[in-house]
């Protein structure tokens, strides 16, 4: 298969999800419609819908809280707790812990009380879970597939338990990073298959492949439709313009702490520094698609006119194929148990040879200027 790069920003058509109209990606064309003033998206009318959304939500009786914020500590998910904190609602801010944090990541989840929420932190059950990750790093070239799943459905599961009536999710990936004009605002089965289940990977394979009973996986798998209409789980990013600057400049008042310099695998200092399998998840991102972590952030770059195209190849070509350092692998093979040379063996199962020379490191077969 031959890598065709859109050629407005630097996504390839190996990206899941993608779609190419004349070699322009149709995360570019939502985004032109986005950013259009004049005959996109009328951004004040969808505030005004969150706002309505609100005061029916104000109205409603609950046993204690009226909205669940899933979070992460990341600068996004307290952006998404500041929209609805000092409103007179009680807020329920969820984290699900499902793998390695850091300490800056820890830090930055405890300003979450602070703002005015609630916080509490779901661990799953570790032998089960920490043989997902396993598996499925090994088995499927993905350690987060099923982190995945539980990060979208549990935080749901939860609102229904406590009957909590709306849940503020973060940015609708199908549209922000796939252009996919099909999907609603409200969190659905289908968008759930196609987005938190990557490859289609469900817990009833998961469940016949490895022996694990079902009931042991139900945590990691979305409520079913009845349960699902009795919750409103609504997207951000349908409500208010979707960026990561403005929601990083959001996150500092309150105290969001970034990196002092670029975390590894791009040239941003202020994504993905909570968590550090997620490390290991962009590499073999990069491994099998031939894009890795700066080339999203360069591509997002690139939309909002931050930098132009050119700029964001040489970013894309000094950041993103940077080789795992040993901080991210030596908490991993500890975490997952197993050796470091089987996780040697795992990255070069995975390197796929459609978009990589042989031998050692990463040397593209084609670049940006081949469009």
């Amino acid at each position: 298969m031959k890598m065709l790069y859109c050629k407005k920003c630097l996504i390839p058509n190996t990206k899941p999800h993608i779609i190419f109209k004349k070699n322009v990606c149709s995360a570019c064309l939502f985004h032109e419609r986005k950013n259009n003033l004049l005959r996109g998206i009328d951004w004040e009318k969808r505030e005004l819908e969150f706002e309505k959304l609100i005061v029916k939500i104000k109205k409603k009786r609950v046993p204690n809280y009226h909205v669940l914020v899933p979070v992460s500590g990341g600068k996004d998910s307290i952006s998404q707790v500041a929209k609805v904190v000092n409103r007179n609602l009680r807020v329920l801010a969820v984290n699900i812990d499902y793998g390695i944090k850091t300490q800056i990541g820890i830090d930055n989840l405890n300003l979450i009380p602070k703002m005015g929420a609630d916080l509490m932190i779901f661990k799953p059950e570790q032998k089960i879970h920490r043989y997902l990750i396993k598996r499925c790093f090994i088995d499927f070239g993905d350690p987060d597939l099923m982190s995945h799943s539980l990060l979208h459905a549990m935080p749901i599961r939860i609102a229904f338990g406590l009957k909590i009536p709306l849940v503020l999710l973060g940015e609708n990936s199908s549209e922000e990073y796939s252009g996919s004009k099909k999907m609603k605002n409200q969190i659905t089965s289908q968008w759930f298959r196609n987005y938190a289940q990557n490859s289609g990977i469900n817990t009833k394979l998961i469940s016949k492949k490895y022996k694990i009973n079902k009931k042991n996986l139900l945590n990691y798998e979305l409520l079913s439709n009845d349960k699902l209409k009795k919750i409103k789980a609504v997207f951000s990013s349908y409500y208010f313009h979707w960026s990561s600057e403005n929601n990083l400049k959001i996150a500092k008042k309150f105290g969001f702490k970034s990196l002092k310099k670029n975390n590894e695998g791009t040239y941003r200092n202020y994504v993905g520094i909570d968590e550090k399998i997620n490390r290991i998840h962009q590499y073999l991102k990069l491994l099998k698609f031939g894009y890795g972590r700066s080339t999203d952030h360069a591509s997002e770059d690139i939309r909002n006119k931050k930098i132009s195209r050119s700029d964001g190849a040489k970013l894309v070509k000094k950041y993103d194929r940077i080789k795992i350092s040993n901080y991210f692998i030596k908490d991993f093979i500890k975490y997952a148990n197993i050796s470091k040379m089987k996780f040697n063996e795992v990255l070069k199962t995975y390197k796929n040879k459609k978009f990589w020379k042989k031998g050692k490191g990463l040397i593209p077969k084609q670049d940006f200027n081949e469009t």
